[in-house]
């Protein structure tokens, strides 16, 4: 692990989220991991930010400079780093906007671990809930907090979402993902993740897919049953900072683990190769 928070806008080093943002919290965002100023996967982090630019205020991002200023706030950072790329208008009326333009990017890091290991399970409650614009990786997680915060009352760690709870069986009820997390599914030679619906596009998943063939399983994307995940060898409840994190129960059923399966998963998330930014 290395250093303590630190966080630059547009370059500059900063002890607190501009106001601007902080009271309007319009704006898209993504994180990762940094190994010494490399990051997996890294086009596919600036593909999320530029889409969502690009849908929620019409603004076409500056990619080239977004890596400059992450590159440049890296060179404090030395070994791992937690960090956090945010991108959010520069002039946002709440009454105009229409008039949206500009861009801000705050880009924020903590200390990481590395390389990955697996981490401890979640007991996870379900619930019936699709996020709004699921496909942006957007900075209102009201929602999202609250859920969790709710079945961390009920004595669960977190929320699984799910559609269908409320309009049939229990197994009938189709998995979408969890409040900061994907969601995949190892049984026998296939590992499933969600699709069908308006799901974030997740980066840690497509390197876990990767992961999977190497391991010789068959990778896929299609619908998700709740159902299956009793069923399975493994399930597992993924972002960038938790590869290799298995869901241990869910609502009333224990869940299986497989260990060697669990540890072969970090083991092959970290020797990925990563780019440099």
């Amino acid at each position: 692990m290395s250093g303590p928070d630190r966080h630059t806008l547009d370059g500059v080093e900063v002890d607190a989220v501009p106001p601007a943002f902080a009271l309007q919290g319009y704006g898209v965002y993504t994180t990762f991991v940094a190994v010494d100023g490399s990051v997996l996967d890294w086009p596919r982090h600036l593909d999320r930010l530029t889409r969502g630019t690009r849908e929620l205020w019409g603004h076409e991002l500056d990619r080239a400079e977004v890596g400059r200023l992450v590159r440049e706030h890296l060179r404090a950072r030395p070994g791992a780093a937690s960090v956090r790329v945010t991108a959010y208008p520069a002039r946002l009326d709440l009454h105009d906007p229409a008039a949206a333009a500009g861009c801000r990017v705050l880009v924020c890091s903590g200390p990481a671990a590395w390389p990955p290991a697996p981490t401890p399970g979640l007991a996870v409650r379900s619930v019936e809930h699709a996020r709004e614009l699921a496909h942006l990786k957007a900075t209102h997680l009201l929602t999202q907090v609250r859920l969790r915060r709710e079945a961390q009352l009920a004595g669960y760690d977190d929320a699984l979402l799910t559609t269908g709870l409320t309009t049939g069986p229990t197994s009938g009820a189709r998995v979408l993902e969890g409040v900061t997390w994907s969601v995949l599914v190892w049984r026998g030679e296939e590992v499933a993740t969600p699709d069908g619906g308006d799901l974030l596009d997740s980066v840690t998943v497509a390197a876990l897919l990767e992961v999977a063939t190497g391991l010789g399983r068959r990778p896929v994307r299609r619908p998700v049953r709740l159902a299956e995940l009793v069923e399975a060898d493994l399930v597992l409840a993924v972002n960038v900072h938790h590869p290799a994190r298995p869901v241990v129960r869910l609502d009333e059923h224990e869940l299986a683990v497989d260990q060697d399966l669990l540890a072969a998963v970090a083991d092959g998330f970290g020797a990925l190769p990563r780019d440099l930014v």
